[in-house]
């Protein structure tokens, strides 16, 4: 009973080295963001920092990481129910477009802090943006493939636009304080595009 709560209190301080993280570097800026300052607003030495990630960077990596199996795995779950293509696009919007919503410092940091650096940049790009591009390319081949989409489009070129009209519309978000009805808006966003993709009947 006593190692799972050690366990218990384990996790707890892991994350909340991560949320602490994500906080601070949003709020500061990522080379003003000390170690010192992360756990503080973690609540623990900062020596504990270092028994469970080896710098900084590390702890970036980690809730980034997290933050996108989160999205990855909420969109596997979904998919379940939600079978067709058109809806399936929809849906993907709809959740890229609630994350500035569910956790708003992630979004600033994801929008702002990790694109000053060409190292993240480049470490997102390989790690995320490939996967998010390869779900939504699926999606769109599997519509093709259906006779729903156009079969003469690129779908790594859909993919790209959908993904830059949402990452633009949640960086207009945060830097106006605007708030989207995201389901409402992902409709207006998979309407403009799928009219472009949509087959035409004979």
């Amino acid at each position: 009973m006593k190692k799972t709560e050690e366990e218990l209190a384990a996790c707890e301080k892991y994350q909340r080295i991560l949320d602490a993280a994500v906080e601070v570097i949003a709020e500061r800026g990522y080379f003003k963001s000390p170690v010192s300052e992360i756990a503080k607003r973690a609540g623990v030495a900062d020596g504990t920092v270092y028994l469970y990630f080896k710098s900084k960077d590390d702890v970036l990596r980690t809730a980034i990481d997290r933050r996108f199996e989160t999205f990855y795995q909420q969109i596997a779950d979904a998919f379940v129910t939600i079978a067709g293509p058109r809806e399936q696009l929809e849906y993907i919007a709809q959740v890229h477009l609630e994350s500035y919503q569910v956790n708003r410092s992630m979004a600033v940091l994801l929008q702002t802090e990790m694109r000053q650096s060409a190292k993240f940049i480049a470490e997102f790009s390989h790690r995320h943006l490939a996967r998010y591009i390869q779900t939504v390319r699926e999606v769109v081949r599997r519509g093709q493939d259906m006779g729903i989409f156009r079969s003469d489009l690129s779908d790594g070129v859909v993919a790209h636009c959908m993904f830059g009209t949402i990452d633009e519309l949640v960086s207009s978000a945060i830097f106006t304080g605007r708030i989207y009805d995201a389901k409402a808006t992902a409709a207006q966003v998979m309407d403009v595009l799928l009219n472009g993709i949509t087959a035409t009947k004979a």
